[in-house]
């Protein structure tokens, strides 16, 4: 991967970088936020249990996947991207469209106040020249309706490592 992809301006003064230990309160302070705002938006069976862990926070960071969303030197979102097969999706209810290389969107969250972060998220992602796939719980109207307006394709049913169903999508970028 190349330096330019790691830490990158998506908009003007909005910068992806990659996530540092020392960013890790913030990052957590983050994620409970966006899980009251999950259950305030009727999505009370994801992202329970205090998932995502501070040790899930902590192996994304080790294998240099977990991403934070600056503005004015200051983190607006968080989110993982990992480039490469991803086990959850090895198995189907429905059809990915292609084999061709793609990276997956996981854990994506705002701080309070914040807007644009998946769009910040996409922008980057997009950019890594590979397609782009994503999941979300069926009770997640808000992450549904973003997907849904991004030009994301519906491929059907997958499973997450607990057992429960999440609604997966795939986006064919231009650049592979």
């Amino acid at each position: 991967m190349n330096k330019s992809f790691i830490c990158r301006e998506v908009r003007a003064g909005v910068k992806v970088r990659h996530t540092v230990v020392s960013d890790l309160d913030t990052v957590m302070s983050i994620y409970d936020y966006a899980r009251m705002r999950m259950r305030q938006s009727g999505n009370a069976s994801q992202w329970v249990n205090g998932y995502p862990s501070r040790n899930v926070i902590l192996d994304d960071i080790r294998k240099a996947s977990s991403y934070v969303i600056e503005s004015d030197n200051r983190i607006i979102g968080v989110f993982t991207f990992i480039i490469g097969e991803e086990p959850n999706y090895s198995v189907i209810d429905g059809a990915w469209p292609d084999n061709k290389p793609y990276g997956t969107i996981h854990r994506i969250a705002a701080a309070h106040g914040s807007k644009g972060i998946a769009d910040f998220t996409l922008d980057f992602c997009r950019n890594a020249g590979v397609n782009v796939r994503i999941d979300t719980h069926a009770d997640n109207a808000p992450m549904l309706g973003w997907i849904a307006k991004r030009g994301f394709a519906f491929c059907g049913i997958i499973y997450v490592e607990d057992g429960t169903p999440r609604k997966a999508f795939h986006l064919q970028c231009d650049k592979i």
